[in-house]
């Protein structure tokens, strides 16, 4: 390398331009001034993973006293609703809102505006799901006259005089949304999110707390409209053999109704049964229990056991249901569940789809059927649920005579 080599190289170490040389000059006193500012925090983080560095420093303008800011390096993948945690000298953790970003034309680093959270807001969605989200809330007594009292249609009425103010991460939330903020109700009147992307900002104004359905210690509100789920799941060791793929006999339901919402299956043992991109698949022989629990409610959870075993060891069953094709009102019949082949046969879950009759004892793989006594004629359908498989047969409910 000669003198001009050596000279352009010296010179161009931090821009071919003068532009580039000027950021990445001030990107390098950032850096340094990140490493040794007396405002500088060590170890904030972010509540979707992230893990960073940066400079706080408090507003002085009086009328943005409960704004601070934050200045990170260009390479932190910080947002608009992110929820900041800054741990204190004390060891207690604070809870703080980005709400803007400033602009900047070739930044050397970022700046944000962040504003502490105060409470930990609770509520029920529009899906009957609970959730929760760190926010700044604050409340005060409205002093305008007007707010008290509403000429309308030339009758006067009581307005409340109370209300509130709530900035947050966004979330889908609803008008008439309630909450509950130390021991008082508020409900949502009206909501902004679309002027700064990434957070809502919500009006709210007093309610009154309904004693039977707010649940005041926990401070969530509505608790009649949380969503009630439920895994229904056969009382039986479902079978599968090397190399299937594991889907397990399970129906979701919601508020007592069939829910299509997406589940997520979790193995319990990866040498029998494991998740191979994304599809659970046998492989290996042994009994494994598997975890079902709701995609976006993961406390919606149940356990389902499963055997794997080779193909020749766990034989298809073929079977049928035994008994009379019809039963007379108020009276019984009996029905077995049988194989074509010489197997023991025990844990049969029977069951009816209507009133018409009714199962009064069960046991292995036979039940007792016993049919209404109201006068009522049809036809019920009886099925036996075995290892999985399911055995059904028409039964007709018929006149005494």
């Amino acid at each position: 390398m000669n003198y001009l080599d050596v000279y352009f190289s010296r010179i161009n170490h931090m821009g071919e331009t003068t532009a580039e040389r000027i950021r990445n000059g001030g990107i390098r006193s950032f850096e340094k001034w990140l490493a040794e500012s007396p405002h500088t925090i060590r170890n904030l983080s972010v509540e979707r993973g992230i893990y960073f560095d940066g400079i706080i420093l408090t507003s002085k303008d009086k009328e943005y006293e409960k704004i601070m800011f934050l200045e990170v390096a260009n390479n932190i993948p910080l947002l608009i609703g992110d929820i900041m945690n800054w741990t204190l000298d004390d060891g207690n953790i604070e809870k703080w809102i980005i709400i803007q970003e400033e602009k900047k034309v070739n930044g050397t680093f970022r700046s944000f505006w962040i504003v502490r959270c105060n409470y930990l807001m609770k509520w029920i969605d529009a899906q009957g799901h609970l959730q929760q989200s760190w926010a700044y809330f604050v409340s005060s007594l409205d002093s305008k006259i007007k707010g008290n009292f509403r000429t309308w249609n030339n009758l006067i009425t009581p307005q409340p005089n109370k209300y509130a103010e709530l900035l947050m991460p966004r979330y889908p939330i609803d008008r008439a949304t309630n909450f509950i903020v130390e021991e008082e109700s508020w409900t949502v009147v009206e909501y902004d999110h679309t002027s700064v992307p990434g957070v809502i900002y919500l009006s709210l104004t007093e309610g009154k707390i309904n004693s039977i359905y707010d649940d005041v210690k926990n401070n969530i509100a509505d608790m009649d409209k949380l969503a009630k789920y439920n895994l229904d799941i056969p009382p039986l060791t479902q079978i599968f053999h090397l190399g299937d793929h594991i889907h397990p006999v399970c129906t979701l339901t919601k508020n007592g109704k069939p829910s299509n919402e997406e589940l997520e299956w979790l193995t319990s043992n990866k040498t029998i049964v494991r998740n191979i991109d994304g599809e659970l698949i046998a492989v290996g022989k042994g009994t494994v229990s598997i975890i079902a629990q709701l995609k976006n409610y993961p406390d919606i959870k149940q356990s389902i056991e499963v055997t794997v075993g080779e193909q020749e060891e766990i034989q298809q069953f073929t079977g049928y249901i035994e008994g009379p094709n019809s039963i007379r009102l108020d009276r019984e019949a009996t029905y077995q569940l049988k194989g074509t082949s010489e197997i023991d046969i025990s844990s049969v879950e029977f069951s009816i789809d209507n009133e018409l009759a009714r199962i009064i004892s069960s046991f292995n793989n036979e039940c007792i059927i016993h049919a209404n006594a109201k006068n009522k004629l049809g036809t019920i359908i009886l099925t036996a649920i075995y290892n999985t498989q399911q055995f059904t047969k028409e039964i007709k409910i018929i006149p005494l005579w």
